[in-house]
């Protein structure tokens, strides 16, 4: 009698792994399985392993998470999610609910301790976005080389879909935060992009950080899509921003030189020649110059255009001032 007990239990387990593989495969995978018949649920407690997980995803080859694995010491591990792309990843149910504002997309808390109770697929979340979301809650720092080996896009992707399961890009992605770091490492090669990100999410800190990189683009690459992600507020800061450093390098550079005393070497009309070398080089940059002009460059083209000069009071004169301006230009504000 035992025996036959335990065959028709092991059938009844069989029969209900491929009713749960069924559900999965249908739109409701992200519903609890509480909702399901009860006797899909084992109520012994603790966390399937990979072979029942296997067994209930009808044999298909699973991996386990190499960030989010079964010997994590963050927190105690009480469940798993399993992505679209089925890789596993073990996580604390008590932190998803701690960071998220919607329940985990009103998929949290589980109702019971059963076994498969503790398992959630996210049919509609690949294994790199779910692993994403998990180092933003948990504050992990990625293990993607930025930039060169990722496009940004895909990650900017991803934090756009945070919000759906309730976590606050600005709340989680702070000045302290590995991400935040992660994504300002990204800056100097997409900008306009990471910059986007921040304005669209309201994470001021990121947009002020990442608005000193922008100097170097045109704000013509500014398509109408990002600007749409900017808004007019941030749009209107890194216009302001752009123009106010280029007025304040023109304004700087506009100031007239002033002369020395006339010596007997250097008079009045010696020193004209001062003025017009001094009037080419100002020209020369007020024609190309940009938000991101740099004071390598101004002091390059002044010293290019006045070296040949003869007299040390006259080249003192351009110094003092050219000092001055390098000065000025050095402390002028970088960012938003």
């Amino acid at each position: 009698m035992t025996l036959g007990y335990d065959v028709a239990h092991d059938f009844i387990d069989h029969i209900n792994a491929r009713v749960f593989l069924y559900i999965c495969s249908c739109s409701f995978a992200h519903l609890p399985l509480s909702r399901y018949p009860t006797t899909m649920l084992d109520t012994n407690g603790g966390l399937p392993t990979m072979d029942e997980l296997s067994l209930f995803m009808n044999d298909s080859p699973l991996s386990i998470s190499s960030t989010f694995g079964p010997k994590d010491s963050r927190s105690p591990i009480n469940m798993i999610l399993l992505s679209s792309d089925l890789i596993v990843f073990y996580v604390n149910e008590s932190t998803l609910l701690k960071a998220s504002t919607n329940s985990f997309n009103n998929m949290l808390p589980r109702e019971t301790k059963g076994k498969f109770e503790r398992l959630l697929f996210l049919s509609d979340t690949t294994s790199s976005e779910l692993d994403l979301i998990l180092r933003a809650i948990y504050n992990i720092s990625s293990d993607v080389a930025p930039p060169a080996n990722t496009d940004v896009r895909n990650v900017t992707g991803v934090i756009d879909k945070f919000p759906s399961f309730g976590i606050q890009p600005r709340k989680c992605i702070t000045s302290k935060s590995r991400l935040f770091q992660y994504l300002l490492s990204c800056a100097p090669i997409y900008p306009l992009h990471i910059y986007a990100l921040a304005a669209h999410h309201d994470m001021d800190d990121l947009a002020v950080a990442v608005s000193s990189h922008t100097l170097v683009r045109d704000l013509s690459e500014i398509t109408d899509d990002l600007a749409n992600r900017m808004g007019s507020r941030y749009l209107m800061r890194l216009f302001q921003l752009h123009l106010t450093r280029t007025q304040t390098l023109k304004n700087l550079l506009a100031t007239q030189l002033g002369l020395h005393t006339p010596t007997a070497r250097c008079g009045f009309d010696g020193q004209r020649l001062l003025k017009q070398k001094w009037i080419l080089a100002v020209a020369a940059l007020l024609y190309a110059v940009k938000p991101d002009t740099t004071t390598a460059i101004i002091r390059d083209t002044i010293v290019a255009h006045t070296s040949d000069l003869g007299c040390p009071d006259c080249l003192k004169v351009r110094d003092e001032r050219l000092d001055s301006i390098l000065r000025y230009w050095a402390a002028a504000s970088r960012t938003i």
